[in-house]
């Protein structure tokens, strides 16, 4: 058997996710591994095309892809403990984002600027 080395933050986040799926850390990885190999994207999930952008937030030292909807806003997740949950603007998923890292503080957040546009490196804002 091998030995994986991560990250406090990475342990933290597959800690996180074994205790929601309720199965050891190792299932987290072999799922995770399994996933990746299929080339799909979770449940639910629209891959970038044509009136979509991967959009990316940092928070806490961590950072969360998703996809941005250009004709309805919509930010689906695609990594991270929320991978795979769908929010209806920018500030929501921002706000989810948020309050999934740090409970204890204020989570409101304006999402055009918390997230950035993974092509050019510019705010959300700039394809408003």
């Amino acid at each position: 058997m091998g030995a994986i080395v991560v990250t406090d933050g990475v342990q933290r986040e597959i800690d996180l996710l074994a205790l929601a799926w309720n199965v050891t850390a190792g299932e987290v990885v072999r799922r995770l591994v399994e996933e990746f190999r299929s080339s799909r994207p979770p449940a639910g999930v629209d891959t970038p095309g044509k009136g979509t952008l991967r959009i990316h937030g940092v928070y806490a030292g961590a950072r969360v892809d998703a996809v941005y909807h250009r004709n309805t806003m919509r930010v689906d997740i695609t990594s991270g403990v929320l991978a795979g949950q769908s929010f209806n603007r920018p500030s929501g998923a921002a706000i989810a984002v948020v309050r999934s890292f740090n409970p204890g503080v204020n989570p409101n957040r304006n999402g055009w600027n918390f997230w950035t546009v993974t092509e050019t490196g510019k705010p959300l804002q700039s394809v408003r």
